[in-house]
């Protein structure tokens, strides 16, 4: 691999997301290296991704320019004290870990490595993701321009302040599984009032996919749209009533808080 590849540091979800994402814009399995503890995982990234993979940091590191961490958050703190030795100034850190930090990052590997803190969601999987980034005070130009390009492999980057992160994380970080359950509860409503259960999810797939292009095509307020929907008297206006009684909008926002509250605290915890 040579100054041009890319290491991928874990296997897990989010990493084979980014892996196939990069694949898909043209970067050269052979470009890329992932890296992880795990057997059985490397052994199904290599054979179906038909990328390079290692056990450990030391294989390869050293010759990637950009290396993407992208392991769970308590894991964070040991695999920068391997990576530590083995990096340098001229390569590019991008990390996908949820609550940590920066300065968190760059406090730990001890060398002047350029930092980016992102946070897609499992959308990556298909290309959709949203994805949140901010850079380390070291960050060039081009090397953000870089970062951006590698994200863009797994859905829409949209750059934030690192201070909004978390709140990030709690929307769309965490936001797809609000959305599932969503969808769950329709195509159960849909069976509940006499659809097959095929079809009541069919219809509940559309209808959220259908609603989201709506509202990104018209631009408007979500309460606009929902107006041209509800008819005076009409069965959506009935059915509001149900979700207002049960508290469904405060609901959700206390779950996105709660999820922004949590990676917070999950960075504060890892900082200890």
């Amino acid at each position: 691999m040579g100054k041009s590849g890319i290491a991928v540091i874990g296997g897990g979800n989010m990493g084979a997301a980014i892996v196939e994402g990069l694949i898909s814009k043209n970067t050269s399995p052979a470009n890329i290296l992932v890296i992880e503890v795990s057997q059985q995982r490397r052994r199904e990234i290599g054979e179906r991704f038909r990328v390079r993979t290692a056990a450990g940091v030391e294989s390869g590191i050293s010759e990637a320019q950009t290396i993407i961490l992208a392991v769970k958050p308590q894991s964070v703190k040991e695999v920068l004290k391997a990576l530590s030795p083995h990096l340098s100034k001229e390569q590019l850190l991008i990390s996908v870990a949820a609550g940590i930090s920066i300065a968190f990052i760059e406090k730990r590997i001890g060398v002047p490595v350029p930092v980016v803190r992102s946070m897609p969601n499992i959308a990556a999987k298909v290309g959709m993701s949203a994805v949140a980034m901010c850079a380390g005070a070291s960050v060039t130009p081009e090397q953000r321009g870089e970062a951006k390009k590698v994200l863009e492999s797994i859905g829409t980057v949209i750059e934030v302040d690192e201070n909004q992160i978390d709140a990030v994380t709690g929307l769309s970080g965490s936001g797809p599984a609000f959305v599932f359950l969503m969808v769950e509860a329709l195509s159960d409503g849909g069976v509940l009032a006499g659809l097959p259960r095929e079809k009541a999810l069919e219809l509940a797939l559309l209808t959220i996919e259908g609603s989201a292009s709506l509202l990104r095509k018209l631009k408007v307020h979500p309460a606009a749209a929902r107006e041209m929907v509800t008819s005076p008297g009409g069965t959506t206006i009935e059915g509001l009533f149900s979700l207002e009684e049960g508290g469904f909008k405060g609901l959700v926002m206390k779950a996105v808080k709660q999820a922004a509250e949590k990676s917070r605290w999950m960075g504060a915890q890892a900082d200890e």
